[in-house]
């Protein structure tokens, strides 16, 4: 009679299933956490009323990998909104090796996101760091490399391995405009390329991704992705963000999932995504996610929690086990005095957190716990 270790190792071997399947990543971007924890927010686990330690309640919950951005020097210059991501500088690289840290004492696994920007990087914008502005594509290939050899380093020195580092956030359009800015697809490869060259040499097992926004935006993909082959870029696993309001409906998603997991042969992560669980407003900061877009979920606390649901079955489904997993980007961020998207401004994301204004755990988390089995 054939084990059932046996029967397993030849599903693996014929593709059946991947390791993956049985181990899926389940995480959070929660960069902002030590801004909140400094204003003075608490959070609660489900039917708990003593607050405790974010990390333990996300663990508990099936979290398992923790996500991180990286800018160069927020905060610094005047040209930028003063106090950018709080009076200390946070997701400088000293606050996110910290933050690094505690989540692998807290038993989680690390995902390091590399903006190469003074502040956000995304599709409508991709700032260069003002210390490297001046210099020709050569230049800034070498100020990149070091700048991330130099962080993998310092994780390395305080004991972390981060699993995946993104090189570059969200950049369909580019990044480091103007010199990466598509369609200047010659520069944008020599910039990833420096930046996977500085995270293989210290971290040879950490996996390079390549993140994307169009989540739902097949022809954008290939046509990004086939310019990176082409050029001889390398990396590991393919990052998508998806977000229904912004990037179309889970069906669009799985289309595109499934036809680049085939065409390229590599694994996907949806590394961002949200859902509204209300249409109320938490503070006086106009909110930003106010429909669902192309889904029809309701924005409720249920409505969040079926469309998570989905969207773990979405992601499972994608051929071959290439499907490895579901960040939700930034769970944690409540309305909290003292805290906020930049100095002055409040919470404009309060309504799409996985828990509620007061801190405590929504239904829709307890997906994650249930994706992790």
């Amino acid at each position: 009679m054939m084990t059932r270790a046996l029967a397993l190792v030849m599903l693996l071997t014929a593709g059946v299933l991947s390791a993956t399947q049985a181990a899926p990543i389940v995480g959070a971007d929660i960069s902002h956490l030590p801004q909140l924890e400094a204003a003075g927010a608490k959070f609660y686990d489900h039917d708990v009323t003593a607050a405790e330690d974010l990390l333990q309640i996300l663990k508990r919950n099936g979290v398992n990998r923790i996500r991180l951005k990286v800018w160069n020097e927020p905060g610094k210059y005047a040209e930028f909104p003063s106090d950018q991501s709080g009076p200390e500088g946070y997701n400088n690289p000293a606050h996110v090796v910290a933050m690094a840290k505690r989540a692998e004492a807290a038993g989680l696994k690390v995902m390091i996101d590399f903006h190469y920007s003074d502040w956000w990087a995304d599709p409508g914008k991709q700032t260069m760091p003002v210390a490297w502005r001046n210099l020709d594509a050569a230049a800034v290939s070498e100020k990149l490399y070091a700048f991330t050899r130099d962080l993998m380093q310092q994780l390395k020195d305080a004991g972390v391995t981060p699993a995946e580092v993104q090189v570059g956030n969200e950049i369909s359009n580019g990044m480091m405009w103007p010199l990466g800015r598509v369609p200047e697809w010659d520069n944008l490869a020599s910039f990833i390329k420096a930046g996977a060259r500085a995270v293989k040499e210290v971290s040879p097992s950490s996996r390079v991704v390549l993140h994307l926004d169009a989540g739902g935006d097949n022809a954008r993909c290939r046509r990004w992705f086939d310019a990176m082959v082409a050029r001889g870029v390398s990396f590991d696993v393919i990052g998508l963000s998806f977000y229904p309001v912004w990037h179309g409906s889970l069906a669009d998603l799985k289309q595109n999932m499934d036809d680049l997991s085939q065409r390229y042969a590599k694994p996907l992560i949806v590394v961002e995504t949200a859902y509204p669980w209300t249409t109320q407003n938490g503070d006086s900061q106009k909110n930003i996610y106010t429909s669902t877009g192309s889904e029809t979920y309701p924005m409720t606390r249920q409505g969040q929690q079926q469309f998570l649901t989905a969207l773990w079955q979405t992601v499972k489904a994608v051929p071959q086990g290439r499907g490895e997993g579901v960040i939700y980007w930034e769970p944690d961020f409540i309305p909290q005095v003292g805290a906020g998207w930049k100095a002055g401004a409040g919470d404009e994301w309060d309504n799409v957190t996985l828990f509620d204004f007061q801190g405590r755990a929504l239904p829709g988390l307890k997906t994650f716990a249930e994706a992790a089995k």
